[in-house]
């Protein structure tokens, strides 16, 4: 997706409805007054001596200290989230969506009531880390052993696993049980819970890492203040603190407590972000033990789909065809006379280059390459056209799009479909070497007016937090 505001701006107010004139989004000066605060804050947060801020995923992750292995793999897109339910016994404010159903475990938009099968989609799909959430998972605590069980006696490379939970139906017992199943980390949602820390407590010594993950709400400051030194004092490995996003289930809760929003690829909460960077400098400044991650929405919008995508990519892309940074099939097409063409065929083969590598199609006046043949190609006298593939994982054939079925076991498939994002655009022959430079040598993202714009948001992440607007 291209970073446009007024795109995003148009988005926001479908997605809003008849909401959106009511709602308090920001004025041009408060968004600069704001942004002017949020850059003293980071200034002061890696400016910190010791365990001073960290970027992480192009920027758009600070932290403190450390990262949990679990944030690590799912910045990497090597992590599958299974909801065992859609049930949930609190009442948060700023929960995203309704938790009213039992339902089958899933992920994304398969269901995965024989844990088997589940394990032999992680196999299928290289992953490495598996997290259980909801809703509430401890209410279906039988469905979270099951897995869990199957996932620890199937394994045949090391999962990391760990388990969101608000704690109210948390005891000993169960904790004892997950760690003997071998549960990795469990993430508490304190505010659930009126910030309750016993649980918590109970947790730390019993199961190997404990991490407190909650939205950073913005009236909770004091509190949350409070408990960052208790949580460190207590032996808590990390606090992740997530940006507030707005959705049409608690749209109306946000609205009544006068947030101010900010357009983007989803509408968020600014004082969320303020708030969680306020909370990262505060345990600096007291010298508090406790590992800080800010959890930014523009970090979960870009890198957990491209891990999805990348994942996908990997599995329907033709041999003569890359995987762009950010999980897009990159296909690049030489077009020409057929004799040029030819000519260039002919010096592959020469060269002993790998044939799957590269195809010339129909009229032999185009070749499609991988970018392992860039040194081997010639680009006088012919055109560099770029084209970028999505794909989707669905459980069964949409019949919109090529596909391909990714047999599981011998009584379940996965089907993934590729479609085109963008076709034939042209790299003008003075950028053909700085095309190759930036983007697949070592990816790096332009700026919006860089000539190469056009290509960045398939090729390379943005980088940063979001600008307020």
């Amino acid at each position: 997706m291209k970073f446009d505001p007024l795109v995003f701006a148009e988005m926001n107010r479908r997605e809003c409805g008849e909401n959106y004139d009511a709602m308090a989004w920001v004025a041009e000066q408060a968004a600069m007054d704001a942004g002017h605060r949020r850059d003293r804050l980071l200034e002061a947060i890696f400016s910190s001596h010791g365990n001073g801020g960290q970027w992480g995923f192009a920027n758009t992750k600070p932290f403190t200290g450390a990262l949990s292995p679990g944030c690590q793999l799912c910045g990497q897109g090597g992590w599958s989230c299974l909801f065992v339910n859609n049930l949930c016994n609190a009442n948060c404010f700023y929960c995203p969506s309704s938790q009213t159903d039992r339902s089958v475990p899933g992920t994304g938009s398969l269901e995965f009531d024989n844990p088997d099968d589940y394990v032999d989609y992680l196999n299928a799909f290289n992953i490495r880390g598996v997290s259980f959430s909801g809703g509430e998972p401890t209410l279906t605590f039988d469905r979270v052993m099951r897995f869990l069980k199957t996932l620890r006696q199937r394994e045949v490379r090391p999962f990391y696993i760990w388990m969101y939970t608000n704690g109210i139906l948390i005891t000993e017992e169960k904790l004892k049980a997950l760690r003997d199943q071998g549960l990795d980390e469990i993430r508490f949602d304190i505010g659930a819970d009126g910030y309750n820390l016993d649980k918590v407590r109970r947790a730390v010594g019993i199961i190997p890492r404990v991490t407190v993950e909650i939205p950073a709400v913005p009236e909770d400051l004091g509190r949350l203040k409070q408990v960052v030194y208790e949580l460190g004092n207590m032996g808590v490995d990390f606090l992740n603190l997530h940006q507030l996003r707005c959705t049409p289930f608690n749209r109306e809760k946000f609205m009544g407590r006068n947030y101010t929003f900010l357009h983007g690829p989803g509408v968020t909460v600014l004082e969320t972000e303020l708030a969680a960077l306020e909370v990262m400098k505060y345990t600096l400044d007291e010298k508090i033990p406790l590992p800080v991650n800010y959890c930014s929405f523009i970090y979960r919008h870009q890198f957990q789909g491209a891990g999805t995508r990348r994942r996908n990519a990997l599995l329907v892309k033709k041999d003569y065809e890359d995987v762009t940074e950010t999980g897009y099939i990159r296909s690049m097409v030489l077009e020409g006379a057929p004799e040029a063409i030819g000519r260039m065929n002919d010096g592959l083969v020469s060269a002993g280059c790998d044939p799957c590598l590269w195809h010339v199609p129909g009229k032999g006046d185009r070749l499609l390459f991988g970018s392992r043949l860039w040194d081997h190609m010639d680009f006088k006298g012919v055109e560099l056209s770029l084209s970028y593939f999505n794909t989707a994982l669905r459980p069964a054939l949409s019949y919109h799009y090529p596909f391909k079925e990714v047999e599981l076991n011998s009584g379940k498939k996965v089907v993934i479909e590729r479609r085109a994002e963008q076709r034939g655009i042209r790299v003008a022959p003075g950028m053909v070497q700085g095309f190759f430079d930036r983007f697949v040598r070592e990816p790096v993202s332009p700026g919006d007016t860089d000539s190469m714009a056009e290509v960045a948001a398939y090729e390379a992440f943005r980088p940063g937090l979001m600008d307020y607007f």
